[in-house]
């Protein structure tokens, strides 16, 4: 697949003059709140409008924003009012209170900045569509143009690097790992949990084999060492963690925030160059990692038919939690 460089696409990103401004880490778990910004990045390109961020708010990290974690791939911005009007595109407009925050929010942004400014709530992107950005070399689907985006803002800051390095050293994974997403905490609130050994069972892993487990629960890895006592299990989750809330999570303090999350994008990193994963496809993580590799068939749900994946990937999350029911029932 085609490395885009950060250069190559803010050179071009910038040449567009109309402009929308992408308010990210706002009220979803970190790897939600990077699909919608992708979205927002294929709908800006494939429309000829620059993209920019503003994450002075974001829910995650100690309040530096994106670039916390991640080099900046585009301009950021500022302004205070993104931070009560520009919000995740609803569902159904029939909300009044909605409707009348947009207003007020290209209001204000005309105001602040003399132009009409995109927010969040102007997104509608349409996946099926065949995508042509010709002055950076990209032609092809949804998930060909998603891969290309993701891998390019995938690039962490040189201190999270090292540390994403460090993390790799101490667990020997060697080239051969496979991995899996068991999720636990709030998930019970959308959809009925998984079995940890049902993903293993799925992996059809050798024995001896090393399986990286991204996990938010101790308990989950300790039932499948148990259960399958030939393989190798490693992961980054601690033992006093029992399940991500993600209103538990908003509430940490900054640096704990900021210790959670790297532990999370080394933990995906870690995946993203396994042999083989399962994962599920109402997990953010899960999802993310399936996209990004919707070419390699060694990359399944366990809770979804092969067939209908990459159309269930891009459904919103109780369509997936539909899918799901179905499935396994």
């Amino acid at each position: 697949m085609k490395q885009l460089e950060i250069s190559d696409y803010r050179r071009v990103n910038e040449s567009f003059h109309r402009r929308l401004v992408y308010h990210v880490g706002i009220d979803c778990g970190f790897f939600v709140e990077l699909n919608y910004m992708l979205n927002a990045m294929i709908y800006c390109l494939s429309h000829r409008i620059q993209f920019q961020i503003y994450s002075s708010d974001a829910n995650f990290g100690t309040g530096i924003g994106w670039t916390e974690y991640f080099q900046p791939f585009c301009k950021e911005v500022h302004e205070a009012y993104h931070a009560k009007y520009n919000f995740h595109r609803p569902t159904s407009w029939k909300n009044v209170k909605a409707i009348v925050k947009t207003m007020v929010g290209r209001i204000i942004g005309f105001w602040v900045c003399h132009e009409w400014v995109l927010l969040n709530q102007d997104v509608h992107l349409r996946t099926d569509w065949h995508f042509s950005i010709p002055e950076l070399g990209i032609e092809g689907d949804y998930y060909h143009v998603y891969g290309i985006l993701a891998r390019m803002v995938w690039q962490p800051q040189p201190a999270i690097g090292q540390q994403m390095a460090d993390a790799r050293l101490r667990l020997s994974l060697g080239k051969g790992y496979s991995g899996v997403q068991i999720r636990r905490g709030d998930k019970v609130s959308e959809s009925r949990l998984i079995s940890g050994w049902q993903f293993i069972r799925a992996l059809h892993p050798k024995d001896g084999e090393c399986v990286f487990v991204l996990t938010d629960s101790y308990l989950e890895l300790e039932k499948v060492r148990n259960e399958f006592p030939q393989l190798r299990f490693v992961t980054l989750c601690q033992p006093d963690e029992t399940g991500y809330y993600h209103q538990e999570f908003v509430r940490l303090p900054p640096q704990k925030k900021k210790e959670s999350i790297i532990r999370l994008v080394t933990s995906v990193d870690i995946l993203l160059h396994c042999k083989a994963f399962v994962g599920t496809i109402t997990s953010g993580p899960s999802v993310f990692l399936m996209k990004v590799r919707a070419d390699d068939p060694c990359v399944t749900a366990i809770d979804c038919p092969p067939d209908m994946l990459l159309d269930c990937l891009t459904l919103n999350i109780d369509d997936r939690a539909d899918i799901f029911r179905r499935f396994l029932l």
